[in-house]
């Protein structure tokens, strides 16, 4: 053992300029190792919920038809709840809703259409029952109209930023619209949140579709951002003079 170690010694002070460039070269590997794992391992993880009561979605009859077939509307509104669980800050960035199109394609079949985030004319609100308390929803990322929010959607670790999410689709026709559950009352959504990493987060939700009376006693302009179908014109007339 003794002569094997002798021989190392002896090899080492032969080559001392190898083995210092050796010494060197390995000293970066771990280095830049070392900053990788770094890098890899501090990223931002958002753990999204949904909050009861403004989370739901609405297929419109439109009463017309297009090619023989329906011609409907369909919208969608997350009230939702993000926290950041990771172990870097980010920010909430582009926010897309993804529905399965009702065909009679088995669900790992069927073709995902997305809806990006959409602006909404008004404020989502919410009446309790046996109360004359309303309740004015914040948006996610928009402005209100019914007061001042403030909007802040950086995420540092271990925060928490609610708010509404409005999605709403052109005009369609035909299975263009969201599938149903076999209770005929829900319907099996993904969505997807981009941090500022270009990281996306991923939630599946089970959403209620409720009828058209009801989403708009909640917002009057309700899947009504690009054309207007039931708001009253005195109450739309109000409105534009107002502003």
């Amino acid at each position: 053992m003794q002569q094997v170690l002798d021989t190392i010694a002896d090899w080492c002070n032969q080559n001392s300029g190898f083995v210092t460039l050796l010494l060197f070269i390995l000293s970066l590997l771990i280095g830049w190792i070392s900053g990788l794992f770094n890098v890899i391992r501090k990223r931002p993880k958002f753990i999204i919920k949904t909050i009861e009561g403004a989370t739901f979605g609405c297929i419109i009859d439109l009463k017309r038809k297009y090619q023989n077939l329906p011609v409907h509307k369909t919208a969608f509104v997350l009230y939702l709840e993000v926290k950041n669980i990771g172990n870097a800050p980010s920010s909430i960035g582009d926010i897309s809703l993804g529905y399965l199109k009702s065909d009679f394609n088995p669900k790992w079949k069927a073709k995902r259409l997305w809806l990006k985030e959409t602006v909404s004319k008004g404020d989502f609100t919410l009446q309790f029952n046996e109360s004359e308390k309303i309740k004015v929803l914040p948006f996610l990322k928009q402005k209100n109209n019914l007061y001042e929010n403030t909007i802040d959607n950086y995420l540092d670790i271990g925060k928490i930023s609610t708010g509404i999410v409005y999605f709403e689709e052109q005009e369609a026709f035909g299975n263009w619209m969201p599938r149903l559950n076999k209770d005929h009352k829900t319907t099996d959504i993904k969505l997807k949140i981009i941090d500022s990493f270009n990281g996306a987060h991923i939630k599946s939700i089970r959403v209620n579709i409720i009828e058209p009376e009801k989403a708009l006693t909640m917002n009057p302009y309700f899947a009504q951002t690009y054309n207007e179908y039931f708001v009253p014109k005195d109450k739309g007339t109000e409105n534009q003079e107002s502003e």
